[in-house]
């Protein structure tokens, strides 16, 4: 029989027996009554019916066991999940419930300290879906201070021998574990640098991106965007007309020109780019036809995983 229908089962014999007698206050080994209220302290389960007995799919179940001793009633271990009571166990017994998985923040108090905070030095315990979990509660009579300990199935089973199911109890707990943090997504590593030819063309003395290339700028956004810790050398270059140095400077304004867009129109950090002219030293083409002169007029994207340096001198990723 199903563990639950048989301990309701005894509940429901024993009203059925006494609900219309009022009782007064019976406060015997196996049964309780105030009144018309009769339940029974414990019932003969099995906990091997227990352990095999699974939580509801996605949820996580918790047996608490507490061994025999001879601390007063009062010492009964007040266990309470996020903040939500279970049970007052008392020596030699266990019980079990089904909580969420996740960060479950649970606690025990003595019941003679009556201080009535659940969350009094809890303990957080991260619980799978669809697990069992063994939790050993230790209590100190002449203190009042109380413990709790996950063990395994291993150690639970040796001390569950002979340990007697607890009934009366009037669990509140509900599926409110604290709403775990998403781990952190890495961003894809670049594993070796990327180079992008940007086809911006640029007319002979210019440093204008005409609307024909913006999506070649474009492109190098969407890659750092994706490529989230990566960092980018914008290279500008020239034909080989007019001097050297007013090369050099026209190469770097076609440079600071990609960089510009692809901070003001795409959002790209302008810690993450570096723009760099090259002048006309480093040809794609020759600079004899107009064809030739036209490609070397262009701009590089060059892109690199972030590193910094430690005190050893050795480069790590960000």
């Amino acid at each position: 029989m199903d563990v639950t229908k048989s301990i309701l089962a005894i509940a429901i014999s024993t009203i059925a027996l006494t609900g219309c007698i009022n009782q007064g206050i019976i406060d015997k080994e196996n049964l309780k009554a105030v009144d018309h209220a009769v339940w029974h302290k414990h019932a003969d389960v099995d906990p091997i019916d227990i352990i095999n007995k699974a939580a509801p799919e996605g949820d996580a179940s918790l047996v608490f066991i507490r061994r025999m001793d001879d601390d007063p009633e009062q010492t009964g271990a007040n266990i309470s999940i996020n903040d939500r009571y279970q049970v007052s166990l008392h020596p030699n017994n266990y019980t079990q419930v089904n909580s969420c998985a996740g960060i479950n923040n649970i606690s025990a108090e003595v019941t003679g300290l009556k201080t009535n905070d659940l969350l009094l030095d809890a303990q957080k315990f991260v619980l799978a879906p669809d697990s069992i979990n063994f939790f050993y509660v230790d209590v100190d009579g002449e203190t009042g201070a109380s413990e709790i300990t996950q063990i395994d199935e291993v150690t639970a089973k040796e001390i569950l021998e002979g340990k007697t199911y607890q009934t009366h109890q009037v669990t509140r707990v509900v599926p409110n574990c604290p709403a775990a943090k998403p781990e952190p997504v890495k961003p894809p590593v670049l594993e070796k640098e990327v180079r992008i030819e940007l086809e911006v063309l640029f007319d002979t003395d210019k440093s204008i991106i005409k609307p024909a290339f913006i999506h070649e700028v474009e492109e190098v956004a969407e890659f750092m965007k994706v490529y989230t810790n990566t960092t980018a050398l914008i290279e500008g270059h020239t034909d080989s007309r007019a001097s050297d140095a007013y090369n050099q400077k026209l190469s770097q304004r076609r440079a600071n020109a990609v960089k510009n867009m692809l901070i003001n129109r795409y959002g790209i950090e302008a810690s993450r780019l570096q723009a760099v002219g090259f002048g006309e030293s480093r040809p794609r083409a020759t600079n004899k036809t107009k064809e030739g002169m036209q490609l070397n007029r262009r701009t590089i994207a060059v892109i690199n995983e972030r590193v910094r340096i430690d005190e050893n001198g050795n480069q790590i990723l960000d």
